[in-house]
């Protein structure tokens, strides 16, 4: 039997990040193919996308959420490595206990904060939580709180924004029990009732089992239904179609998306209400012999796009007005634009490499 990975190992443990159209979380495996995490993580998408960690992507499927304790499973599209955490056994959790939180905040890479319990069973609307005092931030939502035996005795859910060091997680008493019902699940995706906990698997307004008004708890419908998409995302999930992208796979937040088109990573994002704003990072300059490169980057035979530097690092840049995505007519031209920057930034990131001897980009994905 393989030894357990210390704690400071963190890139061995099972823990990605998720990322759907409003924002991005973390998540830790409960096996080879199932992903827990936070239901504010996840809702109210059904489809969401966990980045592995060689920054490849793959699809999940939102299959039991919990709302009311703030938990989900995902069920991703294949097995995927990654050492599946212990959940704790031992109840005798006390103040001043050493906790370890792992996740990525605010975006970051996979990142360890450490701290202490300050409570074990701390009384908040009408829930007990964990409370502790190691650094919580946005983005380590649905990750895992372990003790020092490495085993997960909460999943991280918030911070107080308005105190310092007050951060809360769901108990691994109440994290088992979720898994458990999960597994002997046989419906393909239910919501638990807030008040008795049963599982609700088609959209309603009262608990089929307790008669719970659920309106008056939670938006029950919105776990059941698509969320409603603006006019600008459909277009731009609709030309990364058309590009072959995966747009699901591509959500990064509200108005932004990330992929990689070959080796470099696109980025497209909404920087203000009047542009859409398209990046990609490609190859980083040498150190000599770079006018026959500046030449290249100056001609004009790369309009509509343009290069500039950030560091030493070539980025291809393209901005569209929005109001010329909703011109008549204009929707398809600019989709064809769209397919053309995700194909040229494959393509020019390979001949800044292989003509102008750039270096590869830090951004990019690693040569196979």
């Amino acid at each position: 039997m393989q030894a357990p990975h210390p704690i400071d190992d963190i890139e061995k443990f099972g823990i990605y990040q998720v990322y759907t159209g409003l924002g991005t979380g973390s998540g830790f495996l409960i096996d080879a193919k199932h992903l827990l995490t936070n239901c504010h993580v996840t809702a109210p998408y059904r489809d969401v996308a966990v980045e592995l960690r060689d920054r490849s992507r793959i699809s999940g499927r939102v299959r039991r959420l919990h709302p009311y304790r703030d938990l989900a499973i995902v069920e991703l599209e294949r097995a995927v490595e990654g050492e599946v955490l212990v959940l704790s056994e031992n109840a005798q959790l006390r103040p001043k206990q050493p906790v370890h939180i792992l996740g990525f905040p605010v975006g970051l890479p996979l990142s360890l904060t450490e701290g202490v319990i300050s409570h074990p069973r701390q009384l908040l609307d009408e829930q007990y939580f964990l409370q502790t005092d190691a650094a919580i931030n946005p983005g380590n939502s649905g990750g895992p709180m372990l003790d020092d035996a490495r085993e997960v005795i909460a999943v991280t859910t918030c911070k107080l924004t308005q105190a310092d060091a007050v951060g809360f997680g769901i108990p691994v008493a109440d994290v088992r029990l979720f898994i458990e019902e999960f597994r002997a699940q046989t419906h393909e995706f239910g919501v638990q009732c807030p008040a008795c906990s049963d599982l609700i698997v088609t959209a309603t307004r009262y608990c089929p089992s307790c008669g719970t008004d659920l309106e008056s708890r939670h938006d029950f419908d919105e776990y059941f239904t698509a969320p409603e998409t603006d006019p600008l995302v459909n277009f731009v999930e609709s030309a990364l179609k058309a590009a072959e992208i995966n747009p699901i796979l591509a959500r990064h937040g509200s108005h932004n998306w990330s992929f990689h088109s070959g080796a470099p990573l696109v980025k497209v994002w909404c920087c203000c209400s009047e542009h859409l704003n398209f990046s990609s990072p490609l190859a980083q300059t040498p150190t000599r012999s770079l006018e026959g490169l500046f030449r290249y980057l100056l001609s004009a035979e790369h309009a509509p796009f343009a290069f500039d530097l950030n560091g030493s690092t070539v980025r291809m840049n393209h901005v569209v007005h929005i109001s010329d995505i909703f011109a008549a007519g204009d929707d398809a031209e600019l989709s064809a634009r769209v397919r053309h920057f995700v194909e040229k930034a494959a393509v020019t990131d390979q001949l800044l490499i292989q003509t102008y001897a750039c270096l590869p980009g830090p951004e990019s994905l690693p040569a196979i």
